[in-house]
């Protein structure tokens, strides 16, 4: 088991501690499927076994963090959608913050971890550069658009002026 988390420790590009007290069961299981939904991954595990788990990895300094019972949240390319979920999860539920996270190796507190959080997510920044681009190209192709019927009706005009020549 120690293995096994230890490898999920170092495939993860971020990590973040949770306090778990205070959770019902039910409770346990949204947040577990919202941050599933966000691209995270909860796991439950004993501070004995984390601790051991995280010895001699980049994760060490959140060994100082583990006390009382605790969930591991793993990140995947992503670290701020899984922090945005379990930030509002404990606002909500009036539950401690994020105790301490891994966001590309540099330890967080609490305190940057809200900063963090508050930052838009990978999808949001990926949408609003995708709308900087889309923004531009359309109003250019309706400029165009417009340019071709000024085009059409000016040709359509001299063919209707030239047909009434012709016929007077």
């Amino acid at each position: 088991m120690v293995q096994q988390m230890r490898e999920s420790l170092l495939a993860s590009g971020s990590v973040y501690l949770v306090a778990f007290e205070g959770l019902s069961v039910s409770q346990a299981t949204e947040l577990r499927g919202l941050v599933l939904d966000s691209g995270g991954r909860m796991q439950m595990i004993k501070n004995r076994l984390l601790k051991i788990s995280v010895k001699g990895t980049p994760y060490e300094p959140l060994a100082d963090q583990m006390t009382g019972p605790n969930t591991l949240t793993y990140c995947g390319d992503d670290p701020i959608q899984p922090l945005k979920v379990l930030a509002k999860f404990a606002s909500d539920n009036n539950l401690p913050p994020v105790k301490a996270g891994i966001v590309e190796g540099e330890l967080l507190s609490d305190s940057d971890l809200d900063k963090l959080s508050k930052l838009m997510g990978r999808e949001e920044l990926l949408a609003g550069v995708v709308g900087g681009f889309a923004g531009p190209i359309s109003e250019f192709v309706f400029t165009l658009g417009g340019v071709v019927s000024d085009l059409v009706f000016t040709l359509q005009a001299v063919a209707d002026q030239k047909g009434d020549a012709e016929a007077a």
